[in-house]
């Protein structure tokens, strides 16, 4: 047995391996720990010097055979320290763009001439990388690559380009001018990338979010400089055109805040911390309760219920709604059949699904397990998804809700009329329900353009053969002036706040509850009965 000492790494091999097989000795020593660079050439080195050994061998000269070992031996040394060398280079280049990475970014910056000048330091992240990479990692390399071919070729000659992370960009503005200069060229660098990726049949519009830290005001070394920029950034992702975010303390206690509350949010799945609450739906036509949806609730040991819009963001930008939603599924499928347990018959109980679960292969498949799990049929299901995610791609969209309609679940158009409205899809789309967003619904007695803009959803939505329900109802007026236009199903505080699950099986099952909230006359009786007991 040889054993051969490369670059610090320690090889055994046996000596006719090296003769017969130098393929098998360079995978042996890339293996042991060599950079896995330059293969070729230390194949080609050990195949030569190989020969020259076999040769020594087969004449029997012993020290011809021992001066070609020691040859080999030197060869084998040399290529090794190359390697090692071109390793150490190639290492310090992003493998996919090709630009400088972080540590030599920040060495750059750190030298004699450079370290405290004056500048900007810009970074740009590229917001749909981790999304995209998470089914098609060569779409989000390709994606990367060609941004930056873009800000190359946007970005002034000489100035300063590397890739810091795995889909954030830095580039450094030098000089008491960096502040006007950064704001305008990374505008102009946003627009750029904002041009649609991909090859035929697969176009991708990238976002990005943008931020940075002067120097030496916000700091003086690199490391910090980044790590402030950095948190600028991150106060959401922005269209192209959207301003660049300098660092402030409020910004930087903003990010610290928001990581914070992520990393409760990982430990409140962990601790049982999340539940549902269950707004009523009512049909005021037939007068009776039809169902509920279920609404996703934090309660935090220490700061009692968080409110929804603080942290659901956090739980999509972390990347955790998925699971959450499928958590929100079975336990609300666990509820509705315990409603039945309760004498509580015929309710649809509604779930809000994440763009993820909606986009999942398997949907309807975990949605059939999950029903059967807990013995609730179909019909009792209804899943609700925004607009803008049923137009992410239409054709998938109607695969998808032909057979969660085959499974017998019916499925709602949820906060219709917020956003970029696609009547074509909406048309070709199989939903059963349309809800009228409440931004339409609020004050519509008083609101001439929100009464005209319910009066025609309403027609599109019978039109269509699909029942429509107003959310978000809070006043008397409100119920009334929709219902006289033809909406007769409702969800809202006017008739009840979401709730616990124990909270809501009491108040519906009360006979009175909704006859009392519903019938004016009933309810002025009410108060009337209340002020003489009084």
């Amino acid at each position: 047995m040889t054993i051969l000492s490369l670059s610090g790494v320690a090889v055994a091999a046996p000596l006719l391996l090296l003769i017969d097989e130098p393929w098998s000795f360079a995978l042996a020593v890339l293996g042991a720990g060599a950079p896995l660079i330059g293969l070729s050439v230390l194949v080609r080195q050990l195949g030569r010097a190989a020969g020259e050994l076999r040769a020594s061998v087969g004449d029997g000269a012993t020290a011809r055979k021992d001066g070609s070992a020691r040859q080999l031996l030197a060869d084998i040394r040399y290529v090794a320290a190359r390697h090692h060398a071109l390793g150490h280079r190639l290492n310090h280049r992003h493998p996919v763009t090709g630009l400088p990475t972080r540590e030599p970014f920040l060495d750059a910056l750190a030298a004699p001439d450079l370290s405290g000048a004056e500048g900007v330091l810009g970074v740009m992240r590229v917001v749909d990388y981790d999304r995209l990479a998470a089914f098609d990692q060569a779409e989000a390399d390709g994606m990367l690559a060609t941004l930056a071919v873009r800000m190359r070729g946007a970005l002034r000659a000489g100035r300063p380009l590397a890739q810091v992370d795995r889909d954030c960009f830095a580039i450094w503005f030098a000089g008491a001018e960096g502040r006007e200069l950064a704001g305008g060229e990374m505008q102009a660098i946003a627009y750029v990338l904002a041009q649609d990726v991909g090859r035929e049949g697969f176009k991708l519009t990238p976002s990005v979010e943008m931020g940075a830290a002067l120097c030496p005001d916000d700091a003086r070394d690199p490391t910090t400089l980044l790590t402030r920029a950095l948190a600028a950034s991150q106060k959401g992702a922005s269209a192209a055109g959207q301003k660049l975010r300098f660092f402030s303390a409020d910004s930087s206690a903003a990010a610290r805040a928001r990581f914070s509350l992520e990393q409760s949010l990982r430990k409140a799945v962990q601790r049982d911390e999340l539940l549902l609450h269950f707004q009523p739906v009512v049909d005021l036509v037939a007068g009776r309760l039809i169902g509920a949806e279920a609404l996703l609730r934090w309660r935090h040991p220490e700061r009692g219920l968080v409110p929804p819009d603080a942290f659901i963001p956090v739980l999509e930008e972390a990347g955790m709604m998925d699971e959450v939603g499928l958590w929100v599924l079975n336990t609300a499928c666990r509820e509705a059949k315990a409603w039945t347990e309760h004498g509580l018959s015929g309710l649809k109980m509604a779930v809000n699904l994440s763009a993820g679960q909606f986009h999942d292969p398997v949907l309807s498949q975990t949605i059939a397990r999950t029903l059967e799990l807990h013995r609730l049929e179909p019909q009792a299901l209804e899943v609700e998804l925004t607009e803008t995610t049923a137009m992410e791609d239409a054709e998938r969209t109607r695969q998808t809700l032909t057979r969660l309609r085959d499974l017998g679940v019916s499925v709602a158009i949820d906060d219709f009329g917020a956003g970029y409205s696609n009547l074509s899809y909406l048309k070709n789309l199989p939903f059963s329900k349309l809800k009228i967003d409440r931004e339409f619904v609020t004050d519509v007695h008083l609101r001439r353009d929100s009464h005209a803009i319910c009066s025609a959803l309403v027609a599109l939505a019978k039109g269509l053969d699909m029942t429509v329900l107003a959310e978000g109802v809070e006043q008397r007026e409100e119920v009334e002036a929709l219902t006289l236009i033809g909406c007769g199903m409702f969800q809202g505080y006017f008739f009840a706040k979401p709730m616990p699950a124990e909270q809501f099986i009491e108040c519906v099952s009360d006979p009175d509850w909704l006859g009392l909230i519903a019938s004016p006359a009933r309810r002025r009786g009410a108060a009337l009965q209340q002020r003489i007991n009084q």
